[in-house]
């Protein structure tokens, strides 16, 4: 009979798990690959901002995304957005996919075009967990 195990350390189940999430989403949906991306904010040599996501099928999710506090609200958020998805379009994505926290950006992603479809309240200090999407 199974039995329920609790595990500190993730290797070994998350490896038999992907490997049975791979192989139903492949029956499903055919075999798909993760196109990844990163697109950097440069000045000189030192990287001052960034964006990193992945396309899984059609959908571009991003991951992460920063900029400099003295380079906010210069316009560079706005064109590292539009580089990743212009990216994601070249690889077939259609969609796109974030979330932010209430403390963040969720402003500046509903004035490039996102809509939320989702929040998750009871963050400490009062903070709400937003996610957002766009048709690309």
């Amino acid at each position: 009979m199974p039995s329920i195990s609790v595990e500190r350390t993730i290797g070994t189940t998350k490896r038999a798990v992907l490997l049975f999430n791979d192989a139903a989403t492949t029956e499903k949906m055919g075999k798909q690959k993760y196109k990844r991306l990163a697109i950097s904010l440069r000045q000189g040599d030192k990287i001052v901002g960034g964006i990193v996501g992945e396309v899984w099928t059609t959908v571009l999710f991003i991951q992460l995304f920063w900029i400099e506090r003295k380079l906010r609200g210069k316009d560079y958020g706005t064109k590292l957005i539009g580089a990743i998805e212009d990216e994601a379009k070249r690889f077939g994505a259609t969609r796109s996919y974030l979330d932010t926290m209430s403390f963040q950006a969720p402003g500046f992603y509903r004035a490039c075009g996102y809509e939320e479809f989702g929040s998750i309240e009871g963050y400490p200090g009062g903070v709400t967990r937003h996610w957002f999407t766009k048709s690309l």
